[in-house]
This record gives structure tokens, sequence and C-alpha cells, in this order.
């Protein structure tokens, strides 16, 4: 009888690797890959970003890419990024699909049926203008068009032709746009992976180093140019910073306790009130990649610190700063809230005193919305704010752009301010909390309304160029006076920091920093010596540890009474065994109070406990 074998409980890889497209739906008559089985691309997923898109578009072919990811793209590169073949943004075909709200999936707009990854779809070209298409199920078109030969969209009414104006988005049976939608075929995918991997290799092998993973090295590398990007822009801003508090402080006088001199350092204790060390003793314990340190070190200060310090001066200050714009219009008076946006004002200001608007034209002109400048006048030179980098907005309630002559900040979304600014024409509250006011016009709107009815040609560039030919601080800059006071105000905090630590120094050391040896010196020093005459004297036990004859020998001395002479006393009482011993100069009520005898128990009945 021949032996019946067990049914097995379980899937080979083999057999995993064969039921893959079935177990995820998408099985069709595609073309094999090298692992033998294709890997279509879901139809509501973009064929370069591999998401979900939500402004679809198709090429010709019948890919389907999102509008905001595929355009960019074929700018960059014109190359299709599925075919590698050439294609252009007029080649895109704009589709029109419906959306099932309550479930948010593509459906066909005549069946109301959900489109699925084994659904026939197809997209009617619409003519004119032809680079629209309105998409359905293949099911709709067939019943409602092709077999009746009504060739006439379904939704728009306009006529198509059949051959030419049929675009097949999605066939699971069709093998040449199984092919096509294979993500293994994506010649954008192959590219990027031969990439990676020609880089990987080449970095393994130059640095010789254990060769990481393509995602590993990546995130590595990422990391790493970051850290340096940081190191570099903090660097950069704390030297801008620094080297503005050296221009400030060239006239003062330098000390050995100047805390804004050139090449001095600023410290937290210092600038804030409060002090912050620098970490190192708690790295070194906890990290054996950091330098071992015994000592918390006061922590310098950093460069966004001292600016912040900076601007609350500005505020407490409460001046306005002034500004005079010399066009080839006319002149422009502007006043400057360096009190309420201390930020935005130290930076226009600072620009304005460095020069760098003088030159300059205003690019951007806009009828009824504002005029908008400081672009740099020469294209080698780069733009950047008054410390290198972009800072962030600041915004105020009492600042709004309501009516014309305000002055903003323009901006390419948060915290992207360099330079540029510009001026309305009139009220732009929908601007409110997300350009920073900090300014507006006192003098010269006649000249603002001039600049309004010049002519403008492509992308609203003024036909004659509307130059500022320089750009001035009227009377002084609130700026550098709240830079001024902070550095004096840092100075005397270290010179009181210094000051104090010599002193604790010289109390220590019980030294008077003023007069030489002090007082409290001398007098030390006079009980160090008595101290030392005395021990001597002292006994060398305590409490009833004292040896025999010690209380004795310590009352005879105190006394006047000689070690020989044993059965006389000077004084009364003494060495007769009676008279008060409390009444001797120099013996405590204590040592009296041990020499009393003690008193006897009272003498009581039986049962008597009163006593106890």
């Amino acid at each position: 009888m021949v032996k019946r074998q067990k049914e097995k409980q379980y899937l080979s890889a083999r057999e995993s690797r064969s039921y893959q497209s079935i177990r995820s739906g998408s099985a069709g008559a595609g073309a094999t890959t090298s692992s033998g089985h294709t890997r279509p691309l879901p139809f509501h997923v973009c064929a370069l970003s591999l998401n979900a898109y939500t402004d679809p578009v198709a090429t010709p072919s019948g890919v389907i890419f999102d509008a905001s990811v595929i355009t960019p793209h074929l700018i960059k590169t014109g190359k299709d990024p599925v075919t590698g073949a050439k294609l252009s943004t007029r080649d895109l075909i704009t589709l029109v699909m419906d959306k099932n709200e309550e479930t948010g999936r593509w459906q066909c707009p005549v069946l109301e049926k959900a489109f699925t990854d084994r659904t026939k779809v197809v997209a009617v070209r619409q003519n004119p203008p032809g680079n629209v298409a309105n998409v359905y199920s293949y099911e709709a078109v067939n019943e409602l068009n092709f077999k009746p030969r009504n060739y006439i969209d379904l939704t728009s009414g306009l006529k198509f032709n059949k051959t030419k104006d049929v675009i097949l988005l999605q066939d699971p049976d069709n093998v040449e746009l199984c092919r096509l939608r294979d993500i293994n075929n994506f010649a954008h995918i192959s590219t990027k992976r031969s990439d990676n991997d020609t880089a990987a290799t080449a970095a393994a092998v130059g640095s010789g180093d254990v060769r990481h993973s393509v995602t590993a090295t990546r995130i590595m590398e990422k990391i790493k140019r970051k850290r340096e990007e940081e190191s570099e822009a903090e660097e950069k801003k704390r030297r801008l910073v620094l080297q503005g508090s050296a221009a400030t402080a060239a006239a003062a006088a330098s000390g050995p306790s100047s805390g804004t001199s050139s090449g001095a350092k600023i410290y937290t204790t210092d600038l804030l009130g409060t002090s912050m060390t620098s970490g190192k003793a708690s790295s070194s314990l906890t990290s054996t990649a950091v330098e071992i340190a015994n000592v918390n070190d006061i922590r310098e200060a950093t460069a966004e610190e001292i600016l912040e310090s900076r601007f609350r001066a500005m505020r407490k200050l409460k001046k306005k700063g002034f500004v005079r714009l010399n066009t080839n219009r006319g002149v422009i008076d502007l006043e400057i809230h360096a009190d309420m946006v201390p930020r935005t004002a130290a930076n226009f200001l600072g620009l304005v005193e460095a020069g760098k608007y003088d030159g300059s034209v205003f690019h951007r002109v806009i009828k009824h919305f504002m005029a908008q400048g400081g672009k740099p006048a020469s294209k080698s030179e780069k733009e950047e704010s008054l410390w290198g980098e972009p800072f962030a907005d600041e915004f105020d309630d009492r600042l709004s752009h309501s009516g014309a002559g305000i002055l903003s900040m323009a901006n390419a979304g948060p915290a992207t301010n360099k330079r540029q600014f510009f001026l309305t024409f009139k009220s732009c509250t929908h601007l409110d909390r997300k350009h920073s006011v900090f300014g507006r016009v006192v003098k010269g709107l006649d000249v603002l309304k001039a600049i309004e009815m010049v002519a403008t040609g492509k992308g609203d560039r003024p036909v004659d160029d509307i130059k500022i030919l320089a750009a001035e601080i009227l009377g002084t800059n609130p700026a550098k006076e709240a830079e001024e006071a902070e550095r004096i105000r840092i100075e005397e905090r270290a010179e009181a920091r210094v000051r104090e630590k010599d002193e604790r120094k010289s109390s220590a050391l019980g030294r008077d920093n003023k007069q030489g040896a002090s007082v409290a010196a001398i007098e030390a020093a006079a009980a160090a010596a008595e101290a030392k005459s005395s021990a001597a004297s002292k006994p060398s036990g305590v409490g009833k540890y004292l040896p025999k004859g010690t209380l004795v020998q310590s009352l005879d001395a105190l006394g006047g009474r000689s070690s020989t002479d044993k059965g006389r006393s000077a004084l009364p009482g003494v060495g007769s065994g009676s008279g008060d011993i409390a009444a001797l100069p120099g013996v405590t009520a204590a040592v009296a109070a041990s020499r009393k005898p003690k008193a006897q128990p009272k003498k009581t009945k039986q049962w008597d406990f009163s006593g106890w």
C-alpha cells in the first residue's frame, strides 16, 4: 500500500513569489521582469513621486503623473521619467476625473464605480482645446459610445475620434501597457539606483571603511552635510556679530575684564545675568567621546543670544529710526519702527548704513498694490541679510498693511527675510502676519504715487528704471545706540564679576586688596598663636575619659596652687574639700555642677512610687 503524503500547511519561497501578484490583486498579462513578475504601478499613484496624485495629468502614452511633480522635472530635464524619451510640458494632457467625496477614491462619472487596479480606464480627449481629457471606465464608453457608434463625449457633448482621441490609461490585459507601467522599467528609478550604487562603491573604496547600505550611506551623508551647514552658519553669524561689537567698541579703552572688546568673549553670566555652564564636565562624565573636564566653565554666549539682548535694548530705548531714499523720481523719507520690530529694523538700518541699497532699483511695480525693491544691483552680488542668513518674521499687532506708504519685508515664505522690501500703494491687510511691517512713509507720498503710474513690462518690471541713487540714515541710528548701551552694560557686569571673584579669593586667603594685610588677618594670626600656646595646657581626653587628677590640676593652675603643694591651698576652700568651687575665677558653672554630690533618694513607704 502506497503511503499517502501529508499536505503542506505552508507556502515555499518560490510559491510565495509566484502568488505575489495574485495576492495584491494586480496580476495581469504584463511583461515579466528578470525575476519573472511585474510590478505594475497602482492606478492612483504618480509615476514620478510614487505617491498618490491630486492634480492628475497624463502623457500621450497613458502614464499618469501629478502636475506639481512632473512640471518641474520636465523644465529641468526635458525627458519622460518613465521612458527617458524627450517630453515637454506642452505634451501633457490634463485629466478631468470624478472623485467620491465620501470614500476619497477616483470613480467613473457615468457608472459611479470606483477605479481599482483591475479596472480598464480610458481618457477621451476634448477638441478643442486638445490638451484636456475626461476619464471614464472602458465599460461605460464601450456600451454608450463604441457599440452604438455614437462618438460624442458623455460629459461635454463634444465629438471625438475613436482612434486619435481615446487614450488607454489602464488595462490589466494589455501586455504593452503593463510593460510600460511596470515600476522596474521606469527610467528615473533605474538611473537613481545606478547613481546610488556608484556613489556608495566609490565612497567605500576611497575611505577604506566598512561598506554601508545605500540607504544608510545616504542618511549619514545628509546628516553630515546638515551639521556642516549649521556649523558654518553659526560661525559666520557669530563672526559678524562680534565684528559689529568690535567696531562699536573701537573707541573704548580695552581692559582685562572688557566683555565686548575686540577678540574678547561674551559670557552668558554677563549678557543674561544667569549663570550657564558649558556642560563639558557632565558630557565628559557620561560620554567617552568627549575630552575629560573637571571644571564647569561659564558658557560663552551664542550669536543669537547676543542679538536678542540687543533687540531687547532697542525695545527699551523706545526710539524710531529715519531713513531717506534719494531716487531718480524724488525723495522718500521713511520712519522705521525700531522699538516694535527691532530685528527687522536693525537689518534694514544696517544695510542702509553699509550702502547695500545704493544703486538698486524698484524691479517690480504693480498698480494699486505695491512697489518692490532692495534687490542687489549687481548680478554677481549674493542677496543676504545683514547677518548673512535669512531671519524670522516679526509681527506686532500695532502694525498693519493699512493705507498707502507702508514699508514691509518681501519674502518667499516664513522665515525667509533677507533684504528686499516693498512700499504699498493702498491697504493690503491680507498680507498681515505674512510679511513683517517695519516702517511707513512720512514724506514723499506724491513720489510714491508717481512710481505707481509708471509703465511696466514683462514680470511687472518698469520700462524705465526707478533707481535708488542713495539711502542714508537721518539723525541717530537706534540700533547702534542700543548696541553701545549693551556694550557698556556687559562691560560693567564683567568688571563686577571679576571684582567679586577677586574679593572672594582675597577673603579666603585673608588679604585686603586695598590695604595689604587686613585687620582680620592680624586678628586671625594672633588667635592662631594663642591657640598654639594653650594647646599644651589643655587636657588630652574628652568627657568621662579625662585622666585622673586632670580636673584638680586645672583648678590648681587656676587657683595658683603648685603641683608640689598638695596639702595646702592658696585660695580658701581649695584642698580642704569644702567651699564653693564655682566661685573660683575661671571655673565654669558646668565644672562646678560636676563636683556637687548627688542627692540621696527619698525614703518611701511600701507601694509608694512617687519618688521614682
